[in-house]
């Protein structure tokens, strides 16, 4: 009767395992690549060598240069540097395509709804927007990439939890079997 109640917990455990699994990654989806400012890449789509400009999410204003760049029809990056040599970029990404639950998802992750483009130079549709520093050295975007954005691990989070899990049922049945 132990065993069987031991199996019945792995089989439990591995069902609650697998729900929660499925679950969470059946509404993620992955943001398409951007280039770095360090490198950029697209074709310029606005320029200015100087001015006062805006970055999504943050209320603060820059002096500086912002280049923004096409990259493909879904996506551009803002190149922004300001006069203190500190270096925002940010990617953009048409939402227009994405269900809502995508859209939460990826605003977990970091990325910040504009409902409307046209306030910021784009299209009139809605966009996701992400910012990541790098150190400027002048104008145009050379520099460094000071952070890396997080890339969501939760599937290795969830194989370490389900691991360290069969691992203990495992040595529970180990030592019951050992004790008769």
């Amino acid at each position: 009767m132990d065993k069987r109640n031991f199996l019945a917990r792995i089989i439990l455990a591995f069902a609650f395992f697998l729900i929660v699994f499925v679950s969470s990654v059946s509404g993620n989806v992955n943001p398409p690549s951007f280039p770095s400012c360090l490198n950029p890449q697209g074709t310029v789509k606005a320029s200015y060598n100087s001015g006062t400009h805006g970055v999504p999410g943050d209320a603060t204003s820059y002096q500086g240069s912002d280049t923004v760049y096409s990259v493909s029809d879904n996506t551009l990056i803002q190149c922004l540097c300001t006069d203190s040599g500190e270096g925002i970029q940010t990617n953009w990404w048409k939402a227009s395509s994405l269900t809502s639950q995508e859209v939460e998802s990826l605003k977990t992750q970091g990325w910040v709804f504009i409902p409307d483009g046209s306030a910021w130079g784009l299209e009139n549709t809605s966009y996701l927007a992400k910012n990541s520093k790098y150190a400027c050295r002048g104008a145009g975007g050379a520099g460094e990439v000071l952070g890396l954005a997080a890339t969501g691990n939760i599937k290795l989070i969830y194989t370490l939890i389900f691991i360290g899990l069969l691992s203990m049922m495992f040595g529970h049945l180990l030592k019951s079997r050992g004790s008769k």
